[in-house]
């Protein structure tokens, strides 16, 4: 099935996606991955369902959670939302009036992600990873030197890599990303 696509054009979307209860919403029913409750969520992040719900409904009208199952609990309709894996591109390279409000979501973003990081390396966790010999957690940079056919193969073959594998399946733990990479080109004279 193919990824959904969400590109951030208007104030409106903008302000809904980059709003940091939503963010860590998003970021909570990614680490989930199974459909959740208001309440659940509300559990999860401490905060109230009624915050989480009056968030879900804005996320709805971005198309980034839908209504997954509705359960009857004790005589009360519990509704399951659920994360829909989505594309975003907030298209910060846009010359628009909204090029500080996006500046400041990538810088968040990329935030967070790294702030994460350094909580997992703090935590010992990479230590006993290393010692059974698993996958664990790093951060590369450098440079690559690339033609342009291979930019678009790199791009390609990441895109298409991630989105093999950005449901939840046996066996599969959440491992949480952020990419950056941009050409370094001599500006025109």
């Amino acid at each position: 099935m193919p990824q959904a696509s969400l590109d951030i054009t208007t104030r409106e979307q903008l302000d809904i996606y980059m709003n940091p209860q939503r963010q860590r919403l998003l970021h909570e029913m990614q680490v989930m991955a199974r459909p959740a409750t208001c309440k659940q969520l509300a559990d999860a992040m401490g905060i109230s369902a009624s915050s989480v719900t009056h968030h879900m409904k804005k996320l709805e009208k971005l198309g980034l959670v839908e209504l997954d199952h509705t359960e009857l609990i004790r005589g009360i309709t519990a509704k399951y939302w659920r994360f829909i894996p989505t594309s975003v591109n907030v298209r910060a390279g846009a010359r628009d009036d909204l090029q500080e409000e996006k500046a400041f979501l990538v810088d968040y973003l990329h935030q967070r992600t790294y702030d994460a990081l350094r909580s997992y390396i703090a935590s010992s966790e990479i230590d006993r990873e290393e010692e059974l010999g698993l996958a664990h957690g790093d951060l590369r940079d450098g440079f690559v030197y690339l033609t342009e056919e291979e930019a678009h193969e790199l791009q390609r073959r990441i895109a298409a890599f991630l989105e093999a594998h950005e449901s939840p399946r046996e066996g599969a733990v959440p491992w949480e990303f952020s990419l950056m990479f941009f050409p370094h080109r001599q500006p025109e004279e």
